[in-house]
């Protein structure tokens, strides 16, 4: 069973110029136009043939960084995935779905079992939607949990788009989302079947249905970090500071080494002078002179 991507979303250090023109390029009968920006970006743009969005691309935003976001989905995920690995090879995965089509009497039990099954050995959350009482308009089946790297989702596709003659068509689908960045860069180069091999569960999804695999796991994804009392403080930081940061890494030309560096060198220096303004307090402190107030029967009381 040959696996595709049905989505993939690719963070890449390139002028954004660049990634509209190559992406634009390499599709064709295809043309761009600006459409509204979310997550945070400043500008965005859809690259289209008639009025079929074929991928989307952002960028500009004081609070996400330089990099440029570009995101296809549907069938135009695989093409996609295709040209950004070609003409950005350094790039990194933000998320990327993973899809195994059945179309055979009897697919959904099988599948739908498998996931059960999966969920059960493993601990997973699993979550039950669409019609299960008439089985006439679709059924779907997740799970684990969207906020974690690895997310499944089993469904009865040819019913759900009323397909005439296709009511087996039945898709599982792997939502991976990497979380740290040495997984986001080992999964830019991975097939779609290695996408399997992320997790202990999702590597037994795909054995039970392929057999055996001897692919290697291209990274851990990583885990979902819970904040601390420190990232909650820094988040506020950057909600109250936000403008001023970005000006100033505006001001360094986006380099966000040259940024973390001047941003060290700040938390240095006033640690380095709230030292010396407690050494000096300290000696004050100790250097007051001792009046007649201060002393019972000879010796000094303690300073208050």
């Amino acid at each position: 069973m040959n696996a595709c991507f049905d989505w993939y979303t690719a963070s890449i250090d390139q002028p954004a110029r660049s990634v509209i023109d190559a992406i634009a390029d390499s599709f064709d009968l295809a043309f761009v136009r600006p459409t509204k920006p979310v997550q945070g970006f400043e500008q965005a743009y859809q690259v289209i043939r008639g009025e079929t969005k074929l991928a989307t691309i952002q960028f500009g935003g004081k609070t996400v960084g330089t990099a440029v976001w570009a995101c296809a989905s549907g069938g135009d995920a695989e093409p996609f995935a295709e040209i950004v690995r070609r003409e950005f090879p350094v790039h990194r995965v933000l998320r990327a779905d993973v899809a195994l089509d059945y179309d055979e009497p009897g697919a959904w039990d099988v599948l739908s079992a498998l996931a059960i099954q999966t969920a059960d050995k493993f601990r997973l959350k699993v979550e039950h939607q669409g019609d299960f009482h008439r089985q006439e308009n679709g059924r779907t089946l997740k799970i684990g949990s969207r906020q974690s790297p690895a997310f499944q989702r089993v469904y009865e596709k040819g019913k759900q788009l009323k397909i005439e003659g296709r009511p087996d068509w039945v898709r599982s689908e792997l939502e991976l989302k990497p979380q740290t960045v040495v997984a986001r860069e080992a999964y830019a180069t991975a097939s779609p079947e290695q996408m399997f091999m992320a997790t202990r569960w999702t590597r037994h999804v795909w054995e039970v249905l392929n057999g055996p695999s001897l692919e290697m796991r291209p990274a851990p994804p990583g885990t979902v970090r819970r904040m601390s009392d420190d990232d909650r403080a820094l988040t506020f930081m950057v909600r109250q500071y936000g403008n001023v940061l970005g000006r100033k890494l505006a001001e360094l030309g986006g380099d966000l080494e040259s940024f973390g560096l001047y941003i060290a060198d700040l938390v240095a220096k006033a640690q380095s002078d709230e030292g010396e303004e407690s050494k000096k307090a300290q000696v004050a402190k100790w250097k007051k002179p001792v009046g007649p107030e201060h002393i019972v029967q000879g010796v000094p009381r303690p300073r208050p």
